[in-house]
């Protein structure tokens, strides 16, 4: 009887895990759309953002000790949703003694430059120590959040110009009206004058 429960019981994770493999290809497709390439770009940095943020609250409550990669790649993947697989194959990699290679998926998935450097960074966390790490960890943070706050004051004026376009479409659009009733009219009153004279 324990026997065949425990068969089951495998049976059934095999299955999970086969229906799990089938959802993550589906989802690869689905980002692979173009529009959605985007959103995905943009939560991956937003992810990278707040790694950032954790990585340097770790640094700082550590302090006083030297933290290991393997638990700081370990803390990153349970926060991360979008980069957790990322975080999850440099941790795989890390254990395997692949060294600095370790990190190269968080480059090859990401394709950005603050990924290499934020992969540069936590390649180099077991020879610095926390109180280096966390200056790094502000210069990093700074750098994206100036890059952050660049898109978005462009973003802001790529939607103001677009407003603008349409508000003095509006405005034309009215005074061609305009234009064309006065027209009319005084059409109808030159042929109603002509309708007089006969």
């Amino acid at each position: 009887m324990k026997i065949r429960i425990s068969f089951w019981l495998g049976i059934s994770r095999f299955r999970k895990e086969k229906d799990l493999n089938v959802m993550e290809r589906l989802q690869q497709k689905i980002w692979d759309i173009p529009f959605l390439e985007a959103l995905r770009k943009e939560r991956q940095e937003q992810e990278l953002f707040t790694s950032c943020m954790i990585l340097k609250n770790l640094a700082i409550v550590q302090k006083g000790m030297p933290v290991s990669t393997d638990y700081l790649l370990e803390e990153l993947a349970a926060a991360s949703s979008v980069l957790r697989r990322v975080y999850m194959e440099i941790l795989f990699r890390w254990r395997a003694g692949q060294g600095d290679r370790s990190f190269d998926p968080l480059t090859e998935q990401v394709h950005s430059i603050h990924a290499r450097n934020f992969a540069y960074i936590l390649a180099g966390t077991d020879q610095i120590n926390p109180a280096e790490l966390v200056s790094a960890m502000e210069s990093f943070e700074e750098a994206l959040a100036s890059e952050r706050m660049t898109r978005a004051l462009n973003s802001s004026t790529r939607r103001s110009m677009i407003t603008t376009a349409m508000a003095a479409a509006a405005v034309f659009a009215v005074l061609m009206n305009f234009t064309v009733v006065v027209v009319f009219m005084d059409m109808m009153r030159m042929l109603g004058g002509l309708s007089s004279l006969n």
